[in-house]
């Protein structure tokens, strides 16, 4: 079984980031008596759009994932104690580790976009290629040119 990177035991469930996704499991106490009998929720890291983190400070402090076409909660911590993509936290422990977590995932958001752009470079000089051998001709080469940059 694959263990996460990174993981933390927040006050409505728990954290987990593995390679490509982020559970959040609401098999804890106070996960089911905030969210219910939800279980465990995996979220691909290539789904999700941007992260906020609240530090604990007189309140709670939370980290909420937010996602392509999905709502999230926009009131605070009293909703943020039921948005499903959003565990709560109290401790400063909890509060580096949700850092970790915001970090890794912008830097793998970055690194796939720059993997993106190289393989659509590499994909246009090997068309380029081909134009030149006679395998394409100009009108293919540029439609196959159109496509991978609208891509």
């Amino acid at each position: 079984m694959e263990e996460p990177n990174i993981s933390f035991k927040g006050r409505n469930g728990r954290l987990e980031l593995y390679e490509k996704y982020v559970r959040v499991d609401r098999g804890t106490v106070m996960g089911f008596l905030m969210q219910g009998s939800k279980g465990q929720k995996d979220v691909y890291i290539k789904n999700i759009t941007s992260v906020q983190i609240k530090k604990p400070g007189l309140g709670i402090g939370f980290i909420q994932f937010s996602l392509g076409g999905a709502e999230e909660s926009t009131s605070g911590i009293f909703s943020a104690n039921k948005d499903e993509n959003t565990v709560t936290f109290g401790d400063q422990n909890s509060y580096e580790k949700a850092i970790e977590v915001k970090e890794y995932i912008e830097n793998y958001t970055l690194d796939s976009e720059t993997n993106q752009s190289r393989s659509a470079a590499e994909e246009i000089e090997r068309l380029t290629e081909l134009k030149e051998k006679g395998a394409i001709t100009e009108e293919e080469f540029k439609k196959l040119k159109r496509d991978i940059i609208n891509d």
